[in-house]
């Protein structure tokens, strides 16, 4: 295979780069409300992954002991989640001509973006199957996997994010609630908060803990961030929170209606809420057509995104719009043991 300009793009060391910069990039795995699972790993092929597991709860009441009866045995339920395998990909071409107009190597832009671009598709796919999970929003989606986790008024019920659909997220998962670790919201409702003057802004100093920053005394693990939302300081850089949850802000979440009617849906997750794994890490490739005077690169990758304690039922190799449907989608987990509440909220940016 022909290399590009390998000065440029060169696959074996571009490659590794783009895998590393993709998850930072990637606001869902910094977050830590995505964990990648071993057992949604695909290793033997195939287009969906089967996890088998027991039933959470154990059912029948406890029993009174006598000295002449036996109590009655009971059993453990057996079930199953299914996840589905992504495989996308996507090329891009430059002539020749084209760089010698621009004056610079339209691959080298291209490749500088990629990383971005792969982030931002595979959390589209994470949010489709959110929305497929949690179904229409309002009151219409009664007949979806995760409808008992929602907080939708109904009809034009709906008011800006507040305190009110957080403590109400809270009630559903009861004593779980402490787990509630970041929410994704349009950045039409991020910007209605940050108006209010409602969004805390938490710098990379300020949360990491270090050796050298214990020992001088800068920093104490009263004031630092560690677990599942340690990976969001990888930088320095500064993360939003909102009563206590990280922020992700994403323009693919699901919204109904248009203007100043227009609903938005809201995810407030736990760490661990969603499960990854992946049958091919990703991939790219470059080459040269001499005969086009031209260079293309391709990147591939098939992974796994599953909302943990629901079942895919649809067809295998989705589209988007196919994990968006809620057809496609059944609850495994009871309730209060998932760890997503959907609320619909509205803003004052339209």
């Amino acid at each position: 295979m022909a290399v590009t300009r390998g000065d440029v793009i060169i696959p074996e060391v571009f490659t590794p780069f783009l895998t590393e910069a993709t998850t930072v990039r990637n606001s869902f795995l910094t977050s830590g409300v995505v964990t990648a699972l071993d057992a949604l790993n695909v290793n033997e092929g195939g287009d969906k992954v089967t996890i088998p597991n027991w039933k959470a709860d154990l059912s029948g009441d406890a029993e009174r002991l006598t000295d002449n009866t036996s109590l009655t045995p009971g059993k453990i339920t057996a079930d199953k989640q299914i996840g589905v395998v992504l495989h996308r990909g996507r090329a891009w071409e430059s002539r020749d001509l084209s760089r010698l107009a621009a004056g610079s190597d339209p691959m080298s832009a291209i490749g500088s973006k990629v990383a971005d671009y792969i982030a931002n598709q595979q959390q589209k796919d994470l949010i489709a199957s959110l929305s497929g999970v949690f179904g229409a929003l309002g009151s219409s989606n009664s007949g979806a996997a995760f409808a008992a986790l929602t907080v939708d008024a109904g009809g034009s019920g709906e008011t800006v994010l507040g305190p009110r659909q957080i403590a109400a997220a809270e009630v559903i998962l009861e004593e779980d609630a402490d787990r509630l670790a970041a929410i994704v919201m349009h950045p039409n409702v991020y910007a209605d908060l940050k108006e209010r003057k409602a969004i805390d802004f938490v710098a990379a100093t300020d949360a990491r803990v270090t050796a050298s920053t214990i020992a001088a005394g800068s920093i104490t693990a009263l004031n630092a961030f560690g677990g599942s939302v340690a990976a969001a300081y990888a930088s320095s850089m500064t993360v939003p929170y909102y009563m206590g949850m990280r922020v992700i802000r994403s323009k693919s979440v699901p919204t109904s209606g248009t203007g100043s009617s227009t609903k938005y849906a809201c995810y407030i997750m736990a760490p661990g809420a969603v499960g990854t794994g992946q049958q091919a890490g990703l991939r790219s490739e470059v080459d040269r057509d001499i005969l086009a005077k031209s260079d293309a690169m391709s990147v591939d990758w098939h992974n796994v995104y599953h909302p943990l304690g629901s079942r895919y039922i649809g067809p295998v190799n989705p589209l988007t719009t196919d994990l968006s449907t809620a057809a496609n989608w059944e609850k495994v987990f009871e309730t209060v043991n998932l760890g997503i509440v959907r609320v619909t909220v509205t803003s004052n940016y339209d």
